[in-house]
């Protein structure tokens, strides 16, 4: 059809099969590079109560839970609260909080710092006072988790409940 001959239309076709390939395993490569290390979750709860142990316990708490789903270990080095007023400053301006808070101690039995293997959950606790309910309700609360690969930390918002403490309280 274009003058070759048999030998060059073979060569023709398997460099055009080895570019086909060699595009691929590219692609792949690229794509497993950019998936790789720690992937970490959170998700967080409110109204939490503390049963069992012989103690009672009347304080409510939010209970935050981070799942490692990557490939490599991180170290949790801290977990709080960020605070935002309005959804403009909460999704637009991240790094711009109009308050900031730290817990402590979130977990007694995986201290922090905490190294936080591949496959792995933690969980951490705060307590929820009227405070935190009252910013739950009029604006944005985020529990937030810093990791040592997370750079601005992992963010979840503590969606606003019908049933707030306050209105517990109120109704008992």
């Amino acid at each position: 059809m274009f003058g070759l001959t048999l030998n060059e239309t073979l060569t023709l076709a398997i460099a055009a099969y080895a570019a086909v390939i060699s595009t691929f395993v590219l692609g792949w490569d690229a794509y497993k590079w950019l998936n790789e290390g720690p992937k970490v979750r959170i998700t967080a709860q409110t109204g939490m109560k503390i049963v069992g142990g012989g103690q009672i316990d009347t304080k409510t708490y939010i209970s935050a839970t981070a799942v490692n789903y990557g490939d490599r270990a991180t170290t949790i080095t801290n977990m709080g609260f960020l605070y935002y007023r309005s959804w403009f400053t909460a999704y637009l301006r991240r790094s711009q909080s109009d308050q900031a808070f730290i817990i402590t101690t979130p977990s007694q039995a995986q201290v922090l710092p905490f190294r936080f293997e591949a496959g792995a959950q933690w969980i951490g606790m705060a307590i929820q006072d009227e405070d935190i309910d009252r910013k739950i309700r009029e604006g944005y609360l985020f529990v937030v988790l810093y990791c040592s690969t997370a750079g601005k930390g992992i963010r979840f918002r503590l969606p606003p409940r019908e049933h707030s403490l306050v209105a517990d309280a109120n109704a008992a």
